[in-house]
């Protein structure tokens, strides 16, 4: 079983940004995005019923269902614009090599090709979430860090969690147990 500290390097890809953006999005617009979805599942049932003879189909179901999907399309073209805008910046990470030193109480993360050496207690993050694909550490509100679990091993992996688990029992969030 792995134990404090360890050590690990990655890079960050596209993918990774990617799926990073879009789950800042939806955490942003759950609310919205549940609506849209239940509108859009509900007016396809209710036109497919009308179409089938189960009764007449009232013109403002599908008008009101074409507005969310148009929203829900304006709002997943302004992320793709946020992603590419960002990948041409000059400060962009994707593609530089992290360091990441994890101890018990601190955690240390590097990216020298940028000259980034980000050095703080596990109890001064922000907010971290787990996902499938990533941890995403929030330095504050407005800086995240993406450690991929392809970058830790399983023991780190649980190691990791349950230390964040116990350090940040309010700003920690996962669906592992």
């Amino acid at each position: 079983m792995e134990s404090f500290p360890f050590q690990t390097e990655y890079q960050i890809t596209l993918s990774d940004y990617r799926k990073a953006s879009y789950y800042g999005l939806f955490l942003r617009y759950r609310r919205p995005l549940q609506i849209l979805f239940a509108v859009l599942i509900g007016a396809g049932l209710y036109c497919l019923g009308g179409l089938l003879g189960l009764g007449q189909i009232n013109i403002f179901v599908p008008l009101l269902a074409g507005a969310y999907l148009v929203w829900g399309l304006l709002l997943f073209a302004g992320a793709e614009k946020v992603i590419r805008t960002y990948l041409r910046q000059d400060d962009c990470l994707i593609g530089c090599t992290y360091s990441v030193l994890l101890d018990k109480k601190q955690i240390r993360l590097q990216i020298p090709e940028r000259k980034i050496d980000v050095f703080l207690p596990i109890a001064k993050l922000a907010f971290v979430f787990e996902t499938s694909f990533a941890f995403l550490l929030y330095t504050s509100a407005q800086d995240v860090y993406i450690l991929p679990v392809r970058a830790l091993s399983d023991d780190q992996r649980k190691l990791l969690r349950e230390n964040l688990r116990k350090a940040l029992p309010q700003r920690f969030s996962t669906r592992f147990s």
